[in-house]
């Protein structure tokens, strides 16, 4: 079977199916597929990150790494599906690689329509610029009837302990001579 388009008997699609041929043949096809996220030059991340939603505060601006930003463009369509739920609060925080619970009001005893949330970050600083972008992500995911009433900050860093220990014990005997019988 051949791979031409135009049928049998018109010259002139098969002359412009030869055209098409030489002329596309040599496109590099993972340049145009963008929907493989993990193929597109990092050069194109952000232009994709504007297409899927995702700049500003929606997340790119907590995105340290390539690797990152390719799994927040990746998780996009689901993370916009799920808006305005604790769900994509919690997977927002997953996909950028920062453990995060939310706590809403009745598991702690708080006032209606507040929740809490716990954050255990890793290997990550927390300034007041790094502090208010959590924010804006938090309120960009959330919904409108609810409010943050506070974000508890558990910072951890891989370092390299080395603990030496000695244990010096003593033992005195004292041995009373009065009371040795010979035999």
């Amino acid at each position: 079977m051949s791979n031409s388009l135009a049928p049998i008997n018109d010259i002139n699609l098969k002359i412009f199916d030869e055209i098409c041929e030489e002329r596309f043949g040599n496109i590099d096809l993972e340049a145009v597929l963008v929907s493989i996220i993990d193929n597109v030059p990092a050069d194109a991340l952000p232009h994709l990150a504007e297409q899927y939603h995702i700049t500003g505060n929606e997340g790119w601006l907590q995105a340290l790494s390539e690797q990152e930003k390719r799994n927040l463009i990746k998780s996009s369509i689901k993370m916009h599906r799920y808006k305005g739920t604790k769900y994509a609060i919690e997977e927002i925080f997953k996909t950028l690689n920062i453990v995060g619970n939310v706590e809403e009001w009745f598991n702690y005893g708080g006032q209606p329509y507040y929740f809490k949330v716990i954050l255990q970050i890793f290997n990550r600083s927390i300034n007041e610029e790094t502090e208010k972008k959590l924010r804006d992500l938090i309120n960009e995911y959330k919904n409108e009837r609810s409010w943050l009433e506070e974000i508890q900050f558990y910072l951890t860093t891989n370092a390299k302990m080395h603990a030496y220990s000695a244990c010096i014990t003593q033992e005195t005997i004292t041995v009373n001579s009065k009371e040795i019988v010979n035999v």
